[in-house]
């Protein structure tokens, strides 16, 4: 009685080092690039897609990425800008107050990360173009639409960034050349 007592205490002791020792899993390419680009305090949320579109309008592919962040947004840094689409639709759009409302989320506040890329890498690049950090935008899905833009009797077709909040509104992103603006409504 007291050997299978020994046994089934090593074999547990065993089983529990086992699991310890296994290797975590490797970090996903998307979260590499969201640290290089927007730093570790930047967790990416693996329930959303990373958009890829020229959202811009510069013909270089850019990228979108949903996070979450440790402790935190700075508001001001020399890697991205932060911008509130949202709230500036509404009259209240200063970072510096708007960072300090209430997350809907349970997990917290959720980010859109955007990369504008540079030239043929688009938002691969090692320097892109420029890199936003929106706070405030509510949504349970992420989706690519598209917007037309009219300069001088040219019509562009430029990629925006849909966003559903199930049963409650449709809204879009869109680049208006100098920033992000929001919209309700379907794109």
């Amino acid at each position: 009685m007291r050997r299978m007592f020994f046994a089934a205490i090593a074999s547990l002791t065993l089983t529990v080092f086992a699991r310890a020792a296994t290797p975590t899993q490797p970090v996903s390419e998307a979260q590499m690039i969201v640290t290089t680009q927007f730093g570790s305090q930047f967790v990416l949320l693996q329930d959303f897609p990373v958009l890829v579109g020229d959202f811009n309008g510069d013909g270089s592919e850019d990228a979108v990425f949903v996070a979450t962040a440790r402790g935190g947004i700075q508001i001001t840094s020399d890697r991205y800008h932060v911008l509130d689409p949202s709230n500036d639709y509404f009259g209240i759009g200063d970072p510096k107050i708007t960072t300090q409302f209430a997350s809907p989320y349970p997990g917290g506040p959720r980010y859109l990360l955007i990369i504008h890329g540079n030239g043929a890498e688009g938002w691969h690049a090692k320097e892109p173009k420029d890199r936003f950090v929106l706070i405030n935008v509510a949504f349970d899905h992420i989706s690519i639409g598209h917007i037309e833009k009219k300069k001088k009797k040219v019509t562009k077709v430029i990629d925006d960034i849909g966003l559903e909040e199930t049963g409650i509104l449709n809204s879009f992103l869109y680049w208006n050349g100098r920033r992000y603006k929001w919209s309700p409504g379907a794109a």
